[in-house]
């Protein structure tokens, strides 16, 4: 079962995602985590945005992130921000029934993007596709201070981005390829 925990709640356990931390590390990851957690709150409540502003997430094949998936148009358009350990993605997928992955804590990714789920011909019949008009590409952190302050200048950089336009589908979606 997923677990789902707002990094604003005062029993915030970072140890899943971020490893053991000493006291002055752990506050300033805290910091900027709650930072980033102001800049999305405060554009998913101006734009009437769906969705939880920054949670740390726990799935049952033991993979752990503190992530973002703001969505507007009917669910059809998504901010996201996102850091994981380094391993997060790793080359052997986890199979249920298996025994949890244990998430290596020396190294983080970064990364955030706009997407949106766009109608495109194909052939001759049209599908829903996801489009990603805008990405802020992968960066990898040594330090979990500096990869939560890079999580917080990601959610400002989404922010911004989420202000630059409509939070409409028609906005956000690339132009039709020419056939």
């Amino acid at each position: 079962m997923e677990i789902s925990q707002a990094v604003t709640a005062e029993d915030l356990d970072l140890t899943p995602v971020f490893g053991e931390l000493d006291d002055d590390t752990k506050a300033r990851v805290l910091e900027e985590l709650r930072r980033a957690e102001a800049a999305l709150a405060r554009i998913r409540d101006e734009l009437e945005l769906e969705g939880e502003a920054l949670t740390l997430q726990r799935y049952p094949s033991g993979q752990t992130e503190v992530s973002s998936s703001l969505k507007g148009a009917a669910g059809k358009l998504t901010f996201e921000v996102g850091l994981r350990p380094r391993n997060f993605f790793s080359e052997s997928p986890w199979q249920p029934g298996r025994p949890a992955r244990t998430m290596v804590t020396d190294a983080w990714d970064v990364d955030g993007a706009v997407k949106v789920m766009v109608r495109r011909p194909l052939g001759k019949h049209k599908y829903t596709i996801e489009e990603t008009p805008e990405e802020i590409e992968e960066q990898r952190y040594e330090s979990a201070a500096d990869a939560a302050a890079a999580l917080a200048a990601v959610a400002d950089r989404i922010a911004e981005l989420a202000r630059s336009r409509e939070p409409t589908i028609d906005a956000w979606a690339p132009p039709e390829p020419a056939t």
